[in-house]
């Protein structure tokens, strides 16, 4: 009886398991297999610097991240790239890249630098370059002068505040521990605590026999006043104590050895001489006093035997017609003076093409808007030879 009973269940289990199971198979999909984009970069190898450096290429965020040493001196990175087989390197416009011949040097202040790469299904891969300086352990420490320490070591004086002559160059030492000229000036006034746009110009890193040094550049449009300089270098910052920088009367450098009457000329302002801040009057004048003395310049005696020149020229201004003028050079009208060849102390004959002056004898004269710089300021002078033409027509 039990026997007979226990049929039925059983097999109304093995029909309901049969039922799932086929239900089951019916509904299954075949899914087809998508096989992976073959569009990585394996290797980015840089060959430029004195060792060389891989950067970690990560296929997730799709950058490649370059440490640089500090001690490690590149302006940029000339790279050697391994692609995945099948894999292309192609540009903005879809054209394919040399990998040996067209790839570029990226500078290392460059950001946001990338690469393409596309496998043969026409997939596509971005990635980004990241260039992270490694830095000194030290923290940098800068100033404007040289001490000794205790263990008689040249390190920066940190405090001492310096004066500097705008338009002018001047050093900032410190341990940089590199000669990298990759860096950074922040000129920033006392007074507003606002930056300077292009207010400091670094032209070099360099190193003597004791310490690491800046070379860098007071721009000429500069106004005098107090500040203070934030530099960067390799991964590192630091602040340089105050800064006055003032303005100095400038020298322009000399007149061309060939002038025309009329002809527009310009003089620049001798380099770390000072800046010019405005002038108001600008005036020729011939000397009768010769350029020589036998005890160092401080005498002189008069010109002898020019018959030939107009001496009622001696001593008296020729006023001169402003053009333009900036900060580093003045522009103006080259005036009415006699035509001819003049040379000093050589002489050059005699009449209308020939003139023998002292040395120095045709000064330039400058008056300037800044009344502490006073009046009649000589500035600039002739060659010692120098030729004036008439007047185009």
């Amino acid at each position: 009886m039990r026997k007979s009973q226990q049929m039925p269940t059983i097999t109304r289990m093995c029909v309901l398991f049969l039922s799932i199971f086929i239900y089951s198979c019916e509904k299954t999909e075949v899914v087809p297999y998508e096989k992976e984009a073959a569009n990585r970069m394996l290797e980015y190898r840089v060959t430029n610097s004195a060792e060389d450096l891989f950067g970690v290429i990560d296929d997730v965020d799709n950058t490649i991240t370059v440490y640089i040493p500090y001690y490690i001196s590149v302006d940029f990175l000339v790279p050697r790239i391994t692609l995945e087989d099948g894999a292309t390197l192609i540009d903005e416009d879809g054209a394919t890249i040399n990998l040996l011949e067209d790839l570029e040097p990226v500078n290392v202040e460059d950001e946001g630098y990338t690469y393409t790469v596309k496998d043969a299904t026409g997939a596509t891969r971005k990635y980004t370059v990241d260039i992270h300086i490694v830095p000194f352990y030290q923290p940098l420490a800068t100033g404007y002068r040289t001490i000794r320490d205790a263990d008689n070591n040249v390190i920066a004086d940190t405090v001492s505040t310096a004066e500097v002559l705008v338009n002018s160059q001047f050093t900032i030492y410190g341990n940089f521990e590199s000669s990298s000229g990759k860096g950074k000036l922040t000129l920033i006034n006392n007074k507003t605590n606002e930056v300077v746009p292009d207010g400091l110009q670094l032209i070099s890193v360099s190193r003597n026999r004791e310490t690491h040094y800046m070379t860098a550049k007071v721009s000429a449009e500069v106004d005098s006043g107090f500040y203070h300089i934030e530099v960067e270098h390799q991964g590192r910052k630091d602040t340089l104590p105050t800064v006055h920088l003032i303005y100095k009367k400038p020298l322009f450098e000399w007149l061309n050895k060939t002038n025309t009457v009329g002809d527009t000329i310009s003089l620049d302002v001798r380099a770390q001489s000072g800046v010019n801040t405005g002038i108001t009057r600008m005036y020729f004048q011939f000397s009768s006093l010769r350029g020589y003395s036998n005890d160092g310049g401080t005498t002189f005696r008069s010109t002898q035997g020019l018959t030939s020149f107009p001496t009622d020229l001696y001593d008296e201004p020729i006023e001169v017609t402003i053009v333009e003028q900036d900060r580093n050079s003045i522009k103006f009208v080259f005036p009415e003076i006699p035509i001819g060849y003049y040379s000093n102390w050589i002489n050059t004959g005699t009449g209308q093409n020939g003139y023998t002056l002292g040395q120095s004898s045709l000064g330039v004269y400058f008056e300037f808007e800044s009344p502490e710089w006073g009046k009649n300021n000589q500035l600039s002078i002739a060659p010692s030879s120098f030729e004036v033409k008439p007047k185009s027509n």
